[in-house]
């Protein structure tokens, strides 16, 4: 168990380059759990209308790696930092990430509703920055 001084969490929000198609989205999902669970990370991803919103939280060196990736991406642009901060303990750890900004997404395919659910204050926090930056 990593030292409460060594988690941290990061969030940012950034604009896709084009709209994510569905087979996008899954498939970007699927790398980003596949590369958190190999480096411990967890978090929330959120899309909705070309504006992806994140939070992901872990070891500080784990959580820099996965920034370098995210900044390296390009399937998105005009990536703002909105904070890195130390936390005490992990808000996500049930998860390795989930995709919210899905909810037509569970109407046609309900054997995705486990990735997409209700959303704590944390998320629709960031979720409102999202929707706010779009003005």
């Amino acid at each position: 168990m990593p030292k409460t001084k060594d988690l941290v969490e990061l969030s940012y929000l950034s604009e896709a380059v084009s709209d994510m198609s569905f087979l996008g989205l899954m498939r970007l999902l699927e790398s980003a759990r596949a590369f958190n669970q190999k480096n411990g990370i967890s978090g929330i991803l959120l899309y909705d209308n070309q504006q992806f919103g994140q939070i992901i939280e872990g070891e500080r060196a784990s959580v820099m790696k996965a920034w370098k990736r995210i900044q390296d991406d390009k399937r998105h642009h005009r990536i703002e930092l909105l904070e890195i901060k130390e936390i005490s303990e992990k808000s996500y750890s049930d998860w390795l990430l989930r995709f919210y900004g899905g909810e037509s997404l569970v109407r046609d395919y309900p054997a995705l509703a486990d990735m997409v659910g209700g959303m704590d204050k944390h998320s629709l926090a960031l979720m409102n920055k999202m929707r706010a930056s779009q003005s």
